[in-house]
């Protein structure tokens, strides 16, 4: 896998993001309704840990993924099960991987897709979770070295080459679509996500576009998700 796949100045946008009760929550009831009932789990690219404490605490067993050695750590030292590449995962072995804002970071995004494939359990399930629309590209994907956004074509397609049916494929978080259109003509040229920014999204907004969500996911969104299983 490319050494370009996480970069992770990014950590400090991830804390940003870690305090967003509202958003972090939604995510998480995504991912629960995604993994159709199974409580053990993968997490590929954890990070801070956030959704994997977050599922912990709601009762799911979670293993995690996770490439730079220091969050691995601090994985480990929380409680988690954690390895550093998805080949020390045995095949055949997980009934559901999650991954949320990973994939963008990978060059080789088929051949990523194909080893969490190769996890799975037949009838397992995968949930993937990515920015979306090229027009919303910005110094925060350049900074974060961004290879790709998504749209629900191109991740239907990414999943379907590597021999995955796609069970649902939908846009997330339609406000979120405009907060990003407006960075981008607006934003900081140096890719800085200023928390109490986030903060304010997240208490005013969020909860308005989840509901909006149920009406728009098919068209528009800040990000995409596919959920999609091993036959």
């Amino acid at each position: 896998m490319d050494d370009r796949s996480f970069d992770y100045t990014g950590v400090s946008v991830l804390r940003a993001l870690e305090r967003a009760n509202n958003y972090n929550a939604y995510l998480a009831d995504l991912i629960e309704s995604a993994a159709g009932g199974t409580r053990h789990v993968l997490d590929f690219g954890a990070g801070l840990g956030t959704f994997s404490k977050l599922l912990r605490h709601r009762g799911f067993d979670v293993r995690c993924v996770e490439k730079d050695e220091r969050l691995a750590e601090k994985l480990r030292a929380a409680g988690f099960n954690t390895v550093r590449d998805i080949t020390e995962i045995e095949p055949a072995s997980m009934e559901f991987i999650f991954s949320l804002n990973v994939l963008e970071h990978i060059d080789d995004d088929v051949f990523v897709a194909s080893a969490l494939r190769d996890k799975l359990t037949i009838g397992g399930r995968l949930f993937i979770y990515v920015p979306a629309f090229d027009c919303l590209w910005t110094s925060l994907d350049d900074r974060l070295q961004h290879y790709r956004r998504y749209t629900t074509k191109r991740l239907s397609r990414l999943v379907r080459s590597v021999h995955l049916r796609v069970i649902e494929c939908r846009y997330a978080d339609s406000l979120g679509f405009f907060a990003a259109l407006l960075f981008r003509i607006a934003g900081s040229k140096d890719g800085d996500l200023d928390p109490r920014h986030v903060d304010t999204y997240d208490k005013m907004a969020m909860p308005i576009s989840r509901r909006i969500d149920r009406l728009t996911s098919s068209f528009v969104g800040k990000n995409v998700y596919v959920t999609c299983t091993k036959e």
